[in-house]
């Protein structure tokens, strides 16, 4: 099966070329940026829509967007190259680098919170600290951080419940700076970063990375326009939500934690299989925590990764760790459809795979550029994409647009065998493609009995 992936995986590239233009126009997205790696190498990279809707910039490949929890991942990486150095162990208490770790009330147990429950959120810490730096953008600095110490902090036992905590990994930036004997930018800076050369990534915002970043923008409200977000300064809570980057870059970051391929650019195998590796269940279905990485499945795939959601933007890395294959999916906009927009796109490669012969190799359809485009009525739009054997009709709303989609088998001239996902559709009918004789793309197409027009925009 494993040489059915390149195949798939270039069959959903014309898919999301045809699909996401109109996804985001539906989902009120302003843009998105989306990569797809396999082995080591982009295979897909391609922006849509606007970086600054107002000024009509649009988003490319280099647009930055705030990464915010996906930070947690370069934390959990930067601990674990101190580990390999020798500088602490994971097991090592969160007191014994930060003396003034010292919560007021169950003072034994914080005592007794390690450096793995931080990182995989086992430590019982309170959320978010104590100030409501989510809503005034006043993230606390480190002085703020020790500040903020109180008879709250430790909600629950340690290793009693999975309890995710931004303030958590506020902690391990602190242990990573009095481990490396560097303030926490600089260490990630160097040993992550710049090692990998990461053109237009940076732990936080700075005075450059203004110029790289998209606008971001609130969710959609009901009667309310997009709100223009400023751009704010993460300070103490950077290694935990402060991360800004590219598709390009986090594509390259992807392709280093690989556990396929011999690659100890950023780790050894055995750090990586630690990092990657269910430690706890986090009380949502299929779904565990290993150390700063999330751990799910998708169609019996094994994906780690992380999800993102800061002031206008919503972000997601994934990576398939059997097959090799990442994904980063990017966006200026806090609604978080973004997560289902990823699942979908994994989908669809899986269903092209596992589909096997039904969209299997064969001839291609001859010029079927001439049926692709996107098509509407009364009730509804459809896109039509060609994957070489077949066409594939999707509604361009669709979270996942194959497995969705309906199947387009060739039957005659210009005409095609409906196969649905389901029954109640019209399966095993015709959809017939109409022409003009000066026209050398459909005008229309025929679906069943209901027709629907091209829209040529």
């Amino acid at each position: 099966m494993d040489q059915d992936y390149p195949r798939a995986i270039a069959q959903t590239t014309r898919i999301l070329d045809a699909w996401l233009p109109h996804k985001i126009a539906y989902d009120r997205i302003p843009s998105l940026s989306v990569g797809v790696v396999h082995r080591g190498k982009p295979v897909y990279q391609r922006s849509f829509g606007f970086a600054d809707v107002e000024s009509k910039i649009p988003a490319t490949p280099k647009t930055c967007y705030r990464i915010a929890s996906i930070s947690k991942t370069f934390t959990a990486v930067a601990v674990m190259q101190l580990v390999e150095q020798g500088k602490l162990a994971l097991d090592d208490r969160v007191r014994s680098y930060l003396p003034w770790f010292r919560p007021r009330a169950n003072t034994a147990d914080a005592r007794r919170i390690t450096i793995r429950q931080l990182l995989s959120h086992t430590a019982g810490v309170i959320r978010d600290g104590n100030s409501p730096h989510w809503v005034t953008d006043e993230f606390p600095d480190a002085a703020g951080l020790r500040k903020s110490i109180s008879d709250a902090t430790v909600v629950f036992e340690h290793l009693t419940r999975f309890k995710y905590s931004n303030f958590g990994f506020a902690l391990a930036g602190e242990v990573i700076q009095k481990a490396s004997g560097v303030p926490y930018n600089a260490y990630v800076g160097a040993h992550i970063i710049r090692k990998l050369g990461m053109a237009r990534t940076a732990p936080d915002l700075s005075g450059a990375a203004r110029a790289w970043l998209a606008t971001g923008y609130s969710r959609p409200i009901p009667h309310q326009a997009r709100e223009r977000f400023r751009h704010a300064e993460t300070r103490a809570y950077a290694p935990a939500t402060g991360f800004l980057s590219t598709v390009s870059d986090l594509s390259r970051y992807l392709s280093a934690l690989t556990l396929k391929r011999r690659d100890e650019s950023l780790l050894d195998k055995d750090s990586k299989k630690e990092m990657l590796r269910e430690h706890w269940a986090t009380g949502e279905e299929h779904e565990w925590y290993g150390l700063g990485f999330s751990i799910s499945s998708i169609d019996r795939r094994k994906i780690v990764g992380h999800g993102g959601g800061f002031a206008g933007f919503s972000t997601r890395i994934a990576l398939d760790v059997d097959n090799d294959i990442g994904l980063v999916a990017l966006t200026n906009t806090n609604d978080p459809a973004v997560g289902l927009l990823a699942a979908g796109i994994f989908e669809t490669i899986y269903k092209l795979v596992d589909g096997q012969p039904r969209y299997g190799a064969g001839a291609r359809i001859p010029d079927q550029e001439r049926y692709e485009g996107a098509y509407r009525n009364r009730w509804g739009d459809l896109v039509v994409v060609g994957i070489d054997t077949a066409l594939v009709a999707l509604d361009p709303r669709a979270a996942s647009p194959v497995k969705q989609g309906t199947l387009l088998k060739p039957r005659g001239r210009d005409s095609f065998v409906m196969e649905p996902r389901s029954n109640t559709e019209s399966p095993g009918e015709l959809a017939r493609f109409l022409f003009d004789p000066k026209r050398k793309t459909a005008r229309a197409v025929v679906w069943g009995s209901t027709p629907l027009e091209r829209l040529d925009a």
